[in-house]
């Protein structure tokens, strides 16, 4: 059987303990913010290639449409058509790339997790 130990011992114990617990939660939620930030860097060469893709191919399909569109319609209508949907497109594009980039997707779900066992375990240690 252990001895019993003293209020000092305990406390100093306890404090260690939280210590530890504390820097395994910070290790964790760097973890996560890692991870999270990749996944926004995905979102952004998305959004990036997305404006690339929309600047070089909608040049050459706005000449064709405007070339289609002219011989029914003046050629500057033609064009101004084709800008607006190519305007469109890009647009959902980026839009798209920037959402899954947002700020609102990080989120530390296992670290609030763990955070709240550990708090619920020093509950019990402390009333025990």
């Amino acid at each position: 059987m252990q001895a019993e130990r003293t209020l000092p011992e305990l406390t100093m114990d306890l404090a260690s303990q939280v210590g530890d617990v504390l820097r395994n939660e910070v290790r964790l939620a760097r973890a996560e913010a890692v991870e999270n930030v990749k996944q926004m860097g995905g979102g952004i060469v998305r959004a990036a290639l997305g404006v690339v893709l929309a600047g070089s191919a909608v040049t050459l399909g706005l000449f064709a449409l405007a070339y289609a569109l002219g011989e029914t319609m003046p050629m500057w209508a033609a064009a101004l058509i084709g800008a607006i949907i190519a305007g469109v497109l890009a647009y959902v594009l980026i839009k798209s790339g920037l959402k899954a980039a947002s700020v609102d997707n990080v989120s530390l779900p296992r670290t609030t997790k763990q955070v709240s066992r550990d708090l619920r375990a020093i509950k019990e240690s402390v009333t025990s």
